[in-house]
């Protein structure tokens, strides 16, 4: 096991770390928005291949932020998916009001400048026969993107020998006595590289079996109800191929869920499975373990194809797949679902999600 590092940026002032196994698994991450910008490894026939999207470096970063953010590989945050009304979530007792990010109040993924645009610090933790791992840390500021309190987040990435990239959370509030956090990783995933330009011959396993309804009257604001799926086109109890959901020609366009597993664990308790991802061309598979009681899983629907990547890949719709870990969507204004993301000095928030990536 080894961890590397180099700058991101050309000015040098942004690191990526590579962490690196026996099996020749190499991932790197970057201190800036704390985020995956390559996990690298062997498929079926030995061919290495890169299985996440992003960009060679900082500055390409930046300027595709000028076409398009679809958030690739980055720590959300302070609370990921969506909060609906925005404009006066209670936290403490009082009335916050969080920036509208999507119409009609609605408030996505950390804010204007979230977790994902700021800059960590980082440290290398560890490196042993087992595991090789790199921490990075950010002191969110009181009233930061609306919500009271400082917090620290600690986002840990860990590589195991069996090709298991572990991603901890740690969140400690610093002041105040109520804040609300819900951060997850915004990882696309396509098995093969990219070397099939879009998901849609990928096989698809979730353990949940219900789904958030949404709103009617505003897309893909959970409205806390949850509906069973079994025999539903949403049902993926069982290996299903992901081309089957989606079609640009329908409003959703394909996934963009938030799945729930039965017996929610909450926070803290042990991982368990919750997705299984296929290429039967690659022969890789993606298996995803969190303690975390939801998955949102987005197929890319709204991915620019201007955006053009590393090696010169031009995304677009359905490119890759994000799988989202986390406490349930909008919970800061689901009384039944709150205590999910409140965070007391007492009580921090703890979050642990693996991705393991095998062959067949």
């Amino acid at each position: 096991m080894a961890v590397t590092k180099h700058a991101f940026s050309q000015d040098g002032t942004i690191d990526e770390y590579v962490l690196s196994n026996k099996q020749g698994t190499k991932v790197y991450v970057t201190n800036w928005g704390a985020r995956l910008t390559r996990f690298i490894v062997a498929d079926k026939t030995g061919t290495l291949r890169d299985i996440v999207a992003g960009f060679e470096d900082y500055e390409s970063w930046q300027k595709s932020l000028a076409i398009d953010d679809p958030y690739f590989g980055a720590t959300i945050g302070r609370v990921a998916g969506r909060i609906w009304p925005c404009d006066n979530v209670l936290i403490n007792g009082q009335p916050c009001q969080l920036p509208e990010i999507q119409p009609n109040k609605v408030y996505l993924h950390g804010g204007i400048n979230g977790f994902d645009k700021k800059l960590f610090s980082g440290q290398v933790l560890s490196t042993t026969e087992s595991a090789a791992a790199v921490e990075f840390a950010y002191i969110s500021e009181d009233k930061e993107e609306g919500i009271p309190g400082d917090i620290e987040l600690r986002v840990k990435y860990t590589l195991d020998q069996e090709n298991g990239l572990h991603i901890e959370y740690l969140g400690t509030l610093l002041s105040g006595t109520e804040t609300i956090l819900n951060p997850t990783n915004h990882t696309y995933w396509n098995l093969t590289g990219f070397a099939e330009p879009t998901i849609h011959h990928h096989m698809c396993r979730l353990t949940a079996d219900r789904v958030m309804e949404c709103r009617a009257d505003i897309p893909m604001v959970p409205t806390g109800r949850l509906l069973p799926i079994k025999n539903t086109k949403l049902d993926f109890t069982q290996l299903k191929q992901i081309g089957e959901d989606l079609d640009p020609s329908n409003a959703e366009r394909g996934l963009d869920h938030v799945f729930v597993m039965e017996n929610e664990p909450g926070s803290g308790s042990q991982v368990r499975e919750a997705a299984v991802l296929e290429s039967p061309k690659s022969g890789l598979r993606l298996t995803v373990l969190t303690d975390q009681p939801a998955l949102v899983v987005y197929t890319g629907n709204w991915i620019s194809d201007k955006l053009v990547g590393k090696y010169g890949v031009r995304y677009g719709n359905y490119a890759a797949i994000a799988l989202e870990a986390q406490q349930v969507a909008n919970a800061a204004n689901l009384p039944e679902f709150r205590s999910q993301v409140v965070v007391t000095r007492e009580s921090p928030f703890t979050h642990h999600t693996v991705y393991r990536v095998n062959t067949t």
